[in-house]
């Protein structure tokens, strides 16, 4: 009696909680950087999926730091905490830049294991007359810039 009973809370209890991906399993992640309200600061929303699984990475523990690669260890931005944020999977993470362009986001994981992602993305800068190539105004109000999924293109 004992034993099923057992067995019954940890069947039902194990539906509670949400599939996580695979141990080991590369992970992906989607990033969408907002202009905050301070000129060259950044909120970014970074969503992990494990590669081949596609669940949700919840619990990650890493860093988003910044490096120019037009201009490599000119301008490196010193990593700040990632932050889970929202729905599993789902972390924020301020980046102070130090000028607009292009740059490389480095996510730095410590858990679930050691891993590195960069992600390179173009922020503000100017494209014509009235308009930065980030779609955003003169104004510092405007479209998000993404990466992944079914954002930006990534630069090769």
């Amino acid at each position: 009696m004992l034993k099923t009973l057992l067995f019954i809370v940890f069947v039902v209890g194990g539906l509670a909680l949400p599939p996580m991906p695979a141990a080991g399993e590369r992970k992906v992640a989607e990033v969408e950087c907002k202009p905050a309200e301070k000129k060259l600061v950044y909120d970014c929303m970074i969503s992990l999926k494990g590669k081949k699984s596609g669940m949700p990475v919840a619990g990650a523990e890493f860093t988003v730091g910044a490096d120019m690669p037009s201009m490599p260890g000119a301008h490196n931005v010193r990593p700040t905490p990632a932050k889970p944020h929202g729905p599993p999977g789902t972390y924020r993470a301020r980046v102070h830049l130090e000028m607009t362009g292009e740059w490389a986001l480095k996510l730095d994981f410590t858990r679930p294991g050691r891993d590195r992602l960069i992600k390179k993305l173009h922020f503000g800068g100017m494209k014509g007359r009235g308009e930065r190539k980030s779609g955003m105004p003169h104004g510092g109000e405007g479209k998000a810039m993404k990466h992944g999924g079914h954002g930006m293109k990534p630069k090769k």
